[in-house]
């Protein structure tokens, strides 16, 4: 999965993207790929890093190599209008579609 993932993200990385452009592809794209696979089962950390990791370097970088942060991710992860990028967090999401599955099970109907 992680193989797809980075595919994707060298794919987008090659084209000359603003940083508002960036933004919509990181969640639209990149980490829509794996939210499928989140709402079978809980994301490892590890991998919830890695994936924080490709999608920083995406963000503030042009290539697939290491890059330093411009603002903390915690910060990236915010909403827009509470001075964030809008950023999806990979471990929140996960853990949010699991809450989902989870409820599911529990109410009648499917629906809570």
């Amino acid at each position: 999965m992680m193989l797809a993932f980075k595919g994707k993200l060298i794919n987008w990385s090659s084209n000359k993207l603003s940083l508002a452009g960036k933004i919509p592809v990181a969640n639209q794209v990149l980490l829509a790929s794996i939210w499928y696979l989140a709402t079978c089962w809980n994301l490892d950390p590890k991998m919830c890093s890695q994936v924080r990791g490709l999608i920083k370097n995406f963000i503030w970088g042009h290539k697939e190599a290491p890059t330093r942060a411009k603002v903390r991710w915690d910060t990236v992860a915010l909403p827009t209008s509470q001075g964030g990028l809008g950023v999806t967090d990979p471990k929140a999401q996960s853990e949010a579609l699991l809450a989902k599955l989870f409820i599911r099970g529990l109410v009648p109907g499917g629906e809570p």
